[in-house]
């Protein structure tokens, strides 16, 4: 998970970095046509959807009507590459991007990558959204979320592990539960007081080539990270990345990340 912590299999299925903004109001979709050209090879699918709920709790206090008249808000915009395994996502107040891994998609190619990935492609947005808004994207916080998952063990016994330590083998005492998930949040993580962390684990059920069904789980690891005006966001999105981290070092078992191929 960092150039430090790699795994010849890793469990990664899912991951989404993403930089929450101050709200860019002047901002229109049409602004940012160009993105359309300049990203068609490689993202081809353009959708729109009615916007998400602004992020901050400041802002999610009152209820607007669009009147007559009055500008449109600007929709959820996602770029999407032919297979679907990537995406790119913004809106006047967030922008991030999603990679799937699977077996029929692209390895997991590092944190590195990816952020890179990130940076290059919000550089291009912030330069359209300041020539046309008048005014330079901001942030205020990254997300970094990472979905696991961890095969041929139910999310019971994986809670069990988790909540033990490890220390035996994982055991849920009593019996086998449709499906069962937890959560864990900290506002402030050890590493870092400008990072909140939530740790989650759910059944994630299905089938195997031979039509057994089997049983497994899900593990999400998701980090918020403030940025204050003397902060750098990109250090923050690292710092952030690397709390997740020391958590997924935590909640796993040396066997897992031994079947996994940890690469030391």
């Amino acid at each position: 998970m960092t150039d430090t912590l790699r795994f010849d299999r890793p469990p990664v299925r899912e991951v989404t970095l993403a930089l929450m903004l101050e709200p860019l109001s002047k901002l229109q979709t049409l602004d940012l046509a160009p993105l359309r050209v300049e990203w068609r090879s490689e993202y081809p699918i353009l959708q729109e959807a009615t916007p998400q709920a602004p992020w901050r709790a400041a802002d999610r206090d009152g209820v607007e009507f669009v009147r007559s008249g009055l500008a449109w808000p600007m929709g959820l915009c996602t770029f999407s590459t032919a297979s679907g395994d990537k995406s790119v996502r913004f809106q006047q107040d967030r922008f991030m991007i999603t990679w799937s891994f699977g077996e029929e998609s692209p390895e997991y190619p590092g944190f590195a990558t990816l952020k890179n990935e990130l940076l290059s492609r919000f550089a291009e947005y912030c330069k359209l959204a300041a020539e046309s808004a008048k005014s330079v994207p901001v942030v205020r916080r990254v997300d970094v979320q990472y979905v696991n998952l961890i095969q041929e063990l139910s999310a019971q016994d994986a809670m069990a592990g988790i909540l033990t330590g490890w220390s035996s083998p994982a055991q849920f005492p009593f019996r086998n539960p449709d499906y069962s998930g937890f959560r864990i949040h900290y506002h402030e993580s050890e590493l870092n007081p400008n990072v909140n962390v939530l740790i989650g684990v759910d059944s994630a059920g299905g089938e195997s080539p031979e039509g057994e069904f089997t049983s497994s789980s899900t593990l999400t690891l998701e980090a918020e990270g403030q940025v204050d005006a003397d902060s750098d966001y990109v250090e923050m999105l690292e710092a952030s990345h690397g709390v997740l981290t020391s958590a997924f070092l935590e909640v796993t078992s040396d066997s897992m990340r031994k079947n996994w191929g940890e690469v030391k």
